[in-house]
């Protein structure tokens, strides 16, 4: 039987019973092992799917609210040497699709949980794991909420300043090194740095400890797909900030 076995019973020989919601969000940050082999036996992710759609609701309205996207979208035309009567008229258009994108976010949170649940549900059956779509799905939201408090603390620091910038959003809670460098001199060491955050690591972690009890597999065969695919999302960031790196 592999560390992901999932074939836990209680001592009477009944399956053991499902916990509260509640009892799983506070679970997974403290007893993950414990807490996604009961995940994975009885999938649920209604609440911390409807949290999570919440708090990134109220995220999307302060930052729409309070992020100068304006600035960051003419800076990047002012680099491209566009014709100044052009600039304002696409800052315009970029600072409001930056907004409408903001107020979309539990939209855009839905469609990435359904992709990511997808992604790994199809890469861990492709090396031999098992497992379905709704242990996947719920898999995803719950190792996701490390992400939920880290958007909290984002919250709660927007909530004390007037406006933003683009980049000091990337570095409002001081969870990784982005803010030792600058993302318009250094965009390569900025999208690494703020990459090798700690709360994505710690999401990292529980995607490998989740998906070895849905798959069936060892923590070490769930940490090599986890951390591969985690690596090329990184690289679709860090090659365009390398490029920009280049030609600056």
């Amino acid at each position: 039987m592999t560390s992901g076995s999932v074939d836990e019973v209680s001592p009477s020989g009944q399956a053991a019973p499902k916990p509260n919601p509640f009892e799983r969000i506070v679970g997974v940050l403290f007893s993950p092992n414990e807490t996604f082999a009961s995940i994975a036996r009885q999938p649920d992710w209604l609440v911390p799917l409807a949290l999570m759609l919440v708090i990134s609701l109220f995220a999307g309205i302060l930052i729409a609210n309070r992020v100068d996207f304006a600035s960051a979208a003419r800076e990047a035309m002012e680099q491209k040497n566009i014709p100044p009567d052009r600039v304002e008229s696409a800052v315009k258009m970029t600072a409001a699709i930056s907004k409408v994108a903001s107020y979309c976010a539990p939209i855009f949170s839905v469609i990435g949980f359904l992709v990511i649940a997808g992604v790994l549900l199809l890469a861990f059956r492709l090396f031999g794991g098992e497992g379905t779509f709704k242990q996947a799905f719920s898999v995803s939201v719950y190792a996701w909420i490390p992400g939920l408090l880290k958007s909290i603390i984002t919250l709660v620091v927007l909530l004390t300043r007037d406006s933003m910038s683009a980049e000091d959003l990337a570095i409002a809670v001081r969870s990784n090194l982005g803010f030792l460098v600058s993302m318009k001199s250094n965009p390569m060491a900025f999208a690494v740095l703020t990459s090798l955050d700690i709360f994505t690591i710690w999401v990292l972690i529980l995607f490998i400890i989740g998906f070895a009890y849905v798959a069936r597999v060892s923590k070490a065969k769930a940490a090599t797909i986890v951390v591969t695919l985690w690596l090329v999302t990184v690289a679709f960031k860090v090659v365009p900030a390398a490029i920009r790196s280049l030609r600056g």
